[in-house]
């Protein structure tokens, strides 16, 4: 059984990660022993998307070994469909700029043209691009005319809690047009903030909207309050940081990981960064991140979703959690009778009276075992 200790990660990916950042001596011992307690051939996908990165730290030191021809290898396809896959996007942001809609765009492809700085080390699945919700319907219908295709229902207006779309082309790419920043509950003041950080980086001669250092590390945090760490996210981050330190307020970053309830992801994102890479960041700093109370909100939150096995009422409060998270008022109060048009919105059922028979079927599903009840 692979050690975990308090970021999440195992062993093996702990060890990746150290060979892929690392240099000279700490980063060579990680790569031996990662190499030693895992079959290269066979890689989960979160760690075979690190392999650019190690490749490229391997070269750097002038590592000799039979595999960094496959390492050489996974990069340069890396480098290939990504470059395929910013032509794609061009023409989308051109065609939304002609009709005055403003774009923001979002995590792999953000990261990989502004922070990575060389096209073959990120990874990019899809690529992910944020508009305001007043232009959302105008901003579907011209990915149709340029021949994407909706992988989901095409809504007819925009409603409260709806928040996104998934595309595809005929070249099988993906994007996914976001009208909400967080895919699970969001506030309209976050989201204002972070339309207001954003900086300029450039595609070729096109000039496109990303979010500045500071941002970038709060939306990753955002990320982390409903997910498990993962090597690829401290990967980021780590990038961001090492790319742009002088540039990140770190008092602001404080603030609003407070003010949005982002707290927990936070302090494991960058305890980690500098327990696993001894990444610089600011010792009264993270001394104060470190110190930073967790609200009773976040803390209960955080402790179902920590937990392996989630009752049918764990779920229901986590989607409470997320409700007040989207309307919540300054004073953190909220509607009950707007939560259960949440549910009925999320659970696509036509009347509200449906919610406590919804929810008990969802229940007895959970219960019974794969294949049926068993005798």
């Amino acid at each position: 059984m692979n050690n975990q200790e308090n970021s999440g990660l195992t062993n093996e990916k702990k060890l990746l990660l150290q060979a892929a950042f690392l240099s000279e001596e700490a980063g060579f011992d990680s790569w031996k022993q990662w190499r030693e307690t895992v079959d290269i051939e066979d890689l989960d996908t979160e760690s075979y998307r690190l392999l650019p990165l190690l490749y490229r730290n391997l070269s750097a030191q002038e590592v000799i070994d039979v595999h960094i021809g496959r390492l050489k290898g996974v990069y340069r396809r890396t480098w290939v469909e990504n470059q395929v896959l910013f032509q794609a996007i061009a023409p989308i942001l051109q065609s939304f700029s002609e009709k005055g809609i403003k774009t923001l765009l979002l995590k792999d492809a953000a990261l990989n043209l502004h922070y990575y700085h060389d096209n073959g080390l990120r990874m990019m699945p899809n690529l992910e691009l944020l508009i305001h919700s007043s232009d959302a319907l105008m901003g579907i219908n011209l990915l149709q005319n340029l021949g994407w295709e909706a992988t989901g229902k095409i809504p007819q207006e925009i409603l409260l809690f709806s928040q996104a779309i998934g595309f595809k082309n005929s070249a099988n790419q993906f994007l996914i047009l976001r009208w909400h920043l967080f895919a699970d509950g969001f506030s309209e003041k976050a989201e204002h903030d972070f339309w207001e950080n954003i900086i300029i980086t450039q595609l070729g001669e096109l000039e496109i909207n990303i979010l500045n250092p500071t941002y970038q590390l709060l939306y990753i945090c955002a990320g982390l309050k409903n997910q498990a760490m993962s090597s690829n996210k401290l990967a980021d981050a780590a990038i961001i940081i090492n790319a742009s330190e002088n540039q990140i307020d770190w008092n602001q970053l404080v603030i609003k990981a407070q003010e949005y309830r982002f707290v927990w992801g936070l302090k494991n994102l960058l305890t980690a960064l500098q327990e696993i890479l001894n990444i610089s960041i600011p010792s009264s700093i993270l001394t104060q991140i470190i110190n930073l109370p967790i609200s009773n909100f976040e803390d209960r939150e955080y402790q179902i979703m920590r937990k392996e096995n989630n009752s049918v009422l764990d779920r229901l409060n986590l989607r409470y959690y997320q409700y007040v998270r989207m309307v919540s008022d300054e004073n953190g109060k909220s509607n009950f009778l707007g939560f259960t048009k949440y549910l009925q919105y999320l659970w696509g059922l036509e009347n509200s009276w449906q919610i406590p028979y919804h929810a008990m079927i969802k229940g007895i599903k959970r219960l019974v075992p794969q294949g049926g009840i068993k005798n």
